[in-house]
């Protein structure tokens, strides 16, 4: 059974930033994956929480788009996801989001949509290397 669950808010915390989770960390699986895909439908990144065999599925929607975007100006690490009884570093997230990035910038295959949409979301970054 595909499980999911939504980030819809976070913030920046002594330059290290935050995203808030309503939910215990066990509702999450097991350990983070260090993997981030795309729901293009959804219009979001998608982070993946390891649960035995399957995987949990962490949506960052487009309000905490910003945030992200700031993350990888920071340059300061992965970001950390607080719960309800703690607090878990997200691994490997913001090298896959920068990867991801730069693949969906003018690739037509994620859906004008979800292109253009993290184009312009992400327009600081992907300027930096232009």
């Amino acid at each position: 059974m595909r499980i999911e669950h939504r980030i819809t808010e976070g913030q920046l915390k002594k330059e290290i930033v935050c995203f808030t989770y309503e939910g215990t960390m066990r509702m999450l699986g097991d350990s983070p994956s260090g993997k981030m895909i795309t729901d293009s439908d959804a219009l979001s990144f998608v982070y993946l929480f390891e649960d035995g065999e399957e995987y949990q599925y962490l949506h960052f929607t487009k309000q905490v788009w910003p945030l992200m975007q700031q993350l990888i100006e920071i340059d300061n690490g992965d970001p950390i996801l607080e719960c309800e009884d703690g607090s878990i570093q997200l691994s490997g997230f913001t090298e896959e989001l920068i990867m991801l990035v730069f693949n969906i910038e003018g690739n037509g295959n994620y859906g004008e949509e979800f292109m253009l949409a993290v184009e312009q979301a992400f327009e600081e970054t992907l300027q930096q290397t232009s």
